[in-house]
């Protein structure tokens, strides 16, 4: 029988005795999960803050909810990928609130894109935008689920999958939203989720989410969450990267062109009599096409102060600026007539801004382009996080803040994530896997592999996996550090292999995951998307591969200037950042491999700087202690062995 949370502690909950047992079949207590629920549990009560790195295994997810759902405030949960946001919410919380008589009301409150919005989908209807039959009965059948669902959550939808186009229009964003002038603004799905949100005691978002949230607070427009007593971020490592996105700013050609369009639609609507400013929207939509046809001329990524001289570029940007300054004027003259004009001139006074701002940065900011032949974006973004994210933390006044993650350290260190977070002074801990990995695992690093660089390496590296899968019979992840190797291997395996190749790209994540699941001896290739969030326990995952340590493109444009900036100050750049980013990647891909204390695989890893490098030791440090070998017999042994178990 459930208790009241009054009554229980953590160990009342998790441990030998646990109460959890009465719902969980078969649960057995960890030290490890109940020790750092106590240290959460200890931290909210004292008001302290908390960097935790949870091996795999120790089952952090209820290490984290058992002592917040026994707190008496607000909790916010943000995680890094919608995957664990809906199984917290639809899986684990509720399993927690049985157990644990709480009285807490949920929330699971997801990004503006995710909902359906009545306004735009009744204003594309009307203008008859979907020419063939077929939309418009997709179109006729959204609106009708509209009216009758109560969240607006378009996942609900099938109609339409996941990642389509289509969405665009039966969806609103930061720049089209009308807000609180929108004439369907009382049926609105956002206003009603944040609504129930700000009601709740227990809210489930994303970092992302978390970031959109801050920066309504900056602009003064309220905010979409209550205040917060405890603030938990699970898939912690993430949030660095998450951050330097969310406070960068960028302008796309797509972007521009949406926007010519929305006024031109505007115009029809609410300005009939003006048609001229059609032709100013063309003149624009042609000057952002010329400036990416000058851009390709260039390197097609980089930092915008290599090119910003070029006589070509100056000359292509001034034409684009005229060209925004005359629509602008135009807008400004018109914008009192009809709420959309009204919203399109201020998106577009905006973007102006940020076309500025790009030309003259900040000297925290770096400002760099990337082209494609269809389309290109300009980019600001912050060299360093650590201050603005600080100040965020600050601001907020929680009373409790927990970091946690399977991976935040590199070789015992937690610098490199409390720095970039500007968080070195809350207090880290580390509570080890119950796994035994010297029996449930081997290390396979190859002793006769070609250097990295080298042109050989692929055709030896797709020759290994070959021997391996076989030996496994499939049941097989292969994880790149780049598109190109990924094809490379694929298209060797294809010929030598009778397995089903999962192959990232051709099917949206989840799909690719789900079919690899319902598949005989599957082998999947995949690159950094799936080095983690990626949970396949049991039989069905044997072998992980894994192609070259994953160090980050110095060639990136942000990338390398935070390298420069760590040199500028004195410090080692390789070793400062690029060897424990590295590591505690290559800690997440080698991750995939045991995610239960009955599993048992191979990894190889197929970088032999590992053995020859001074630093491969370190990050051998990092990773589990798994058995090892160095002789592909050793191996293949081993690995038939895992195919007689399963």
């Amino acid at each position: 029988m459930a208790r009241l949370a009054s009554e229980i502690d953590v160990n009342d909950v998790l441990g030998e005795d646990g109460i959890i047992k009465q719902y969980i079949a078969g649960f057995q207590p960890r030290q490890s999960q109940l020790a750092m629920a106590q240290l959460i549990e200890q931290a909210i009560a004292e008001k302290q803050s908390k960097v935790i790195e949870a091996s795999t295994g120790i089952g952090k997810s209820f290490a984290y909810l058992v002592p917040a759902f026994l707190s008496s405030g607000k909790i916010l949960i943000s995680t890094g990928t919608k995957n664990l946001q809906d199984q917290l919410y639809k899986k684990d919380i509720p399993l927690i609130n049985k157990t644990i008589v709480s009285g807490k009301q949920m929330a699971l409150l997801k990004g503006r894109s995710n909902y359906a919005c009545p306004h735009r989908i009744k204003k594309h209807r009307l203008q008859r935008r979907f020419q063939t039959p077929q939309l418009n009965r997709v179109f006729e059948a959204l609106q009708d689920w509209c009216e009758t669902t109560s969240s607006g959550d378009i996942a609900e939808f099938s109609d339409i999958p996941e990642n389509d186009s289509l969405w665009f229009y039966a969806t609103s964003n930061a720049d089209n939203c009308l807000g609180s002038e929108c004439p369907d603004f009382r049926d609105c799905f956002v206003i009603k989720a944040r609504k129930k949100a700000q009601d709740a005691d227990v809210i489930v978002i994303n970092h992302h989410l978390f970031f959109s949230d801050q920066a309504l607070k900056d602009e003064g427009f309220g905010e979409l969450l209550p205040d917060i007593d405890v603030l938990i971020f699970d898939e912690a490592h993430q949030l660095p990267e998450v951050a330097s996105n969310f406070f960068g700013r960028s302008l796309t050609m797509r972007q521009y062109e949406l926007l010519m369009r929305d006024i031109i639609d505007a115009q029809r609507a609410e300005a009939r009599d003006s048609k001229q400013i059609q032709d100013v929207c063309h003149q624009n939509e042609k000057r952002i096409a010329d400036l990416r046809l000058t851009l390709g001329k260039f390197n097609p990524r980089g930092e915008w102060r290599h090119i910003q001289n070029a006589p070509e570029i100056q000359q292509a940007v001034g034409e684009l600026e005229s060209s925004m300054d005359e629509l602008l004027e135009q807008l400004e003259a018109m914008k009192t007539r009809g709420k959309e004009l009204a919203a399109c001139h201020a998106r577009l006074d905006t973007v102006r801004q940020l076309l500025s701002d790009f030309m003259q940065p900040d000297s925290n900011d770096v400002t760099w382009y990337e082209w494609n032949e269809r389309s290109f974006r300009l980019m600001i973004s912050p060299v360093e996080v650590a201050e603005q994210f600080r100040q965020q933390i600050d601001r907020s006044l929680y009373k409790s803040i927990i970091f946690t993650s399977a991976t935040l350290s590199a070789n015992g260190s937690f610098d490199y994530f409390t720095r970039r977070l500007g968080i070195q002074d809350i207090d880290p801990a580390t509570f080890i896997s119950p796994f035994n990995y010297q029996q449930q695992a081997m290390l396979y690093l190859p002793d006769d592999m070609p250097e990295p660089n080298s042109d050989a390496f692929a055709r030896v590296f797709a020759e290994q996996c070959c021997e391996l899968i076989n030996a496994t019979a499939g049941n097989c992840f292969i994880l790149f550090t780049s598109y190109r190797m990924l094809t490379l291997t694929a298209d060797v395996l294809r010929r030598r292999l009778k397995n089903k190749l999962f192959i990232q790209g051709q099917q949206q994540r989840s799909e690719l995951l789900n079919d690899y699941l319902k598949t005989p001896n599957p082998v999947l290739l995949g690159t950094s998307s799936f080095w983690e969030g990626v949970d396949v326990k049991g039989d069905k995952l044997k072998l992980v591969i894994i192609d070259k340590l994953p160090f980050k493109s110095p060639g990136d444009p942000l990338y390398k200037r935070r390298l420069q900036r760590v040199t500028e100050q004195g410090g080692n750049a390789f070793m400062d950042v690029q060897i424990p980013e590295a590591t505690i990647n290559l800690r997440q891909g080698v991750g995939r491999l045991i995610r239960d204390i009955h599993d048992q695989g191979l990894v190889m890893i197929a970088d032999n700087r590992l053995t020859t490098k001074p630093y491969g030791k370190d990050i051998l440090q990092s990773l589990p202690d798994m058995q090892r070998c160095r002789e592909l017999s050793e191996a293949l042994q081993y690995a038939r062995g895992l195919q007689s178990k399963g």
